[in-house]
């Protein structure tokens, strides 16, 4: 597409800013039985991409077990193209928060770099994250992410970002082209999560977006009419939040921001037809990951009701109690039993 043929304005940045990626092919061949028959045997063949951001290393909540094994599925499924989205340092010296820094920032870098180094040729792009950004902001210099790709040593088409930027992309698997457009984001809109993601999804019209910053790992799928020269059009739009590698920090709790959700979000972009799927890896992946150091649950392991708060004995329909003596059965209680 020349900037020609483009309606509207357009700035020589984002030309700047837009990549194209190809992803290998991978085939899977799938066979559904029934009562023992066959009901429906396909073969798919998709490209898969992981956008790994919010790794925090050297805070003190940094989750180095799942980092690890998420490091080591990566390492084994070479065809896997990795985009990192931004904070993958603490660099806390800036911070309004209680610094809670375990590592030294040459440390943190040091780990980092280590890190990524046996990935470096799989590495589509690496973003800024607000913590790097404040480096830029205490050095005034704009390099800190041009020299940490150097010592990674990542290839010549890996695109490397500025602070306060995203990236526009193609990804191409096969002979489908999915556009998208990933950014870190700096949005205060914590407790809603998707805030953010739908008013990018607004501004840019893509197939996927995917953005970090809230530890958060999900994604929506909204459907979208678009009125064109050849009428009307029904585009399905992904927008994905890239999840994390922190445990619970002490200035989220006292936020009372949602827990972390710990991981890094599979998307998978099929090459025979328009179509991605989000993949869950605590639930497709779980014997795996468990080799992180600790027991990883999939995604309904251990679900439960709530239930009451008090056992049957505390119902409404219970003998009313004087204060004196709720607070000491409160106190006794155990754990609800439900029927």
């Amino acid at each position: 597409m020349s900037r020609d043929s483009t309606s509207g304005v357009i700035l020589d940045q984002d030309w700047e800013r837009m990549h194209k990626f190809r992803l290998p092919p991978v085939k899977v061949k799938r066979m559904v039985t029934y009562n023992g028959k066959e009901v429906e045997t396909r073969e798919d063949t998709y490209g898969e991409a992981m956008f790994m951001g919010d790794i925090h290393l050297g805070h003190e909540s940094h989750s180095y077990n799942m980092f690890n094994a998420y490091l080591h599925f990566l390492k084994d499924r070479p065809h896997i193209k990795i985009g990192l989205m931004g904070d993958y340092l603490e660099y806390a010296s800036q911070t309004n928060f209680v610094n809670n820094e375990v590592m030294s920032v040459d440390e943190q870098i040091d780990l980092f770099v280590k890190s990524m180094k046996p990935l470096r040729d799989r590495i589509m792009f690496i973003l800024w994250g607000n913590h790097e950004e404040r480096h830029a902001a205490y050095t005034k210099s704009n390099r800190l992410m041009q020299g940490i790709a150097a010592e990674i040593g990542v290839n010549k088409d890996c695109y490397v970002g500025e602070p306060q930027r995203g990236l526009y992309m193609i990804l191409q698997s096969g002979k489908k082209k999915y556009g998208a457009y990933a950014h870190h984001s700096k949005s205060g809109a914590i407790v809603n999560k998707t805030l953010q993601l739908r008013r990018a999804a607004a501004n840019i019209q893509a197939a996927l977006h995917i953005q970090g910053h809230t530890h958060h790992m999900g994604y929506e799928r909204r459907t979208v009419q678009e009125i064109t020269v050849r009428g009307k059009e029904t585009k399905r739009q992904w927008l994905v939040s890239s999840g994390c590698f922190m445990k619970d920090p002490s200035y989220g709790e006292a936020r009372s921001f949602p827990m972390s959700e710990v991981g890094a979000p599979l998307v998978r972009f099929y090459s025979d037809r328009d179509k991605l799927d989000f993949v869950d890896i605590s639930t497709d992946y779980k014997d795996y990951l468990t080799k992180g150091g600790r027991p990883f649950a999939g995604s309904m392991d251990g679900v439960k009701d709530w239930g009451c708060v008090y056992p049957d004995k505390y119902r409404v329909n219970a003998p009313v109690l004087s204060p004196s003596e709720s607070v000491v059965r409160i106190r006794e209680r155990k754990a609800p039993v439900f029927p």
